[in-house]
């Protein structure tokens, strides 16, 4: 059999594209329905703490810091304006590029807001992260509710209130827990831990009997991504250390807006500085919509803590670590089976390499094809 014969039969069954480079004939695959691989690598922008050094050089000493900083992107992992009508344009003006979604929490009324969280999403999925907090922590229900949204595409779980009794507003709410460990709480864990999807836990007061039950709930899901909401309300550094050091699956949700401008906190920005540097990989920033402040002074401050960090550690806590949780949680089952759906019903069947925030866009780009198709 000479080369010519040889090849032809290696060329059975698969179709030519293009020319031989390198010696190799790349070929495109003919497939007979989509396939879905999970792509989770997280790859950080290694050039963005240059970045945040050249624009502090250019810094004006009279400038706005959400204009000195306007390049860096900076994520709210705490926001509740999902019942807003346009929150990204709301934040957008702010200096804020990406907010995480959520609206009421614990409460009934959650689910219509955890609903307008997703409607957003699918209208403007570069500056969203969709999250969820309208579900019973007494009920099963409670977990189906976790794992259909979690099964739909949802990137993130909560606020949800894992102990109040001080706050005003939320140690009110009809479906909040006594304590982080309490009711259907383990079983959620353990969804969160299979999704890869973390869970912002609301905890007042910070001590005593809400974090030995938190202590618990860590020790027990050392695969679930805990985020301890607004951290550092009411709480020194030292407070905040010993959890951060003693579990690797613990981050904090820092809220620099009251420490910065609340009248009744005892603590500065700088008091922090030291802690967030010696674990700059364990730190998001939020606003919290605002709660006690304001919106402006809340967005204010995260760039007020974002200008007291290295460049290393502030790309990170700016957006780099919330990001990174982001980008590998794989596609769901329910996802990939609506991308295979849906490219059949357009004729086209692919393979695709998707994480489940990719799988969301192209799920969103494949049903407007289809409507437009029809």
């Amino acid at each position: 059999m000479n080369k010519w014969v040889r090849m032809t039969v290696l060329l059975v069954g698969v179709t030519l594209v293009g020319g031989c480079s390198n010696g190799v004939w790349p070929v495109k695959e003919t497939l007979t329905e989509t396939i879905v691989e999970p792509a989770t690598d997280y790859k950080p922008d290694k050039g963005a703490a240059d970045m945040v050094r050249s624009l502090r050089e250019r810094k004006d000493p009279n400038a706005n810091l959400s204009d000195v900083y306007r390049d860096l992107i900076m994520i709210d992992v705490h926001n509740h304006d999902a019942a807003h009508p346009d929150p990204v344009s709301l934040w957008g003006r702010l200096g804020i590029d990406r907010i995480v979604l959520f609206g009421d929490v614990s409460e009934p009324s959650a689910q219509i807001t955890d609903k307008a969280a997703w409607e957003h999403y699918r209208r403007d999925t570069s500056h969203l992260y969709p999250s969820f907090a309208g579900f019973p922590i007494y009920e099963e229900e409670g977990t189906r509710i976790v794992k259909a949204n979690l099964e739909q595409g949802y990137l993130n779980i909560g606020e949800v209130v894992a102990a109040s009794t001080a706050s005003p507003i939320v140690s009110q709410v009809k479906w909040k827990a006594n304590h982080p460990n309490d009711g259907f709480f383990p079983q959620i864990y353990d969804l969160a831990a299979d999704y890869k999807t973390p869970i912002l836990l609301h905890i007042d007061p910070p001590n005593g009997m809400p974090i030995e039950y938190l202590v618990r709930a860590l020790k027990e899901h050392p695969d679930t991504i805990f985020i301890f909401a607004h951290a550092n309300v009411f709480k020194p550094p030292s407070h905040i250390e010993g959890l951060i050091q003693e579990f690797p699956n613990l981050y904090i949700d820092f809220y620099p807006g009251f420490t910065a401008y609340d009248p009744s906190s005892t603590n500065k920005l700088e008091d922090f500085v030291p802690l967030i540097e010696r674990y700059p990989e364990r730190f998001f920033l939020s606003t919290d919509s605002g709660y006690s402040i304001g919106k402006e002074k809340a967005a204010a401050a995260m760039f007020q803590m974002i200008d007291l960090l290295t460049p290393e550690t502030a790309v990170k806590v700016a957006y780099q670590n919330y990001e990174s949780i982001i980008e590998r949680q794989p596609p769901t089952e329910t996802q990939i089976a609506k991308i295979k759906e849906l490219t059949a019903r357009l004729v086209e069947p692919k393979r695709y390499s998707l994480n489940k925030r990719k799988a969301n866009e192209l799920i969103f780009e494949l049903e407007q094809r289809v409507l437009e198709k029809s």
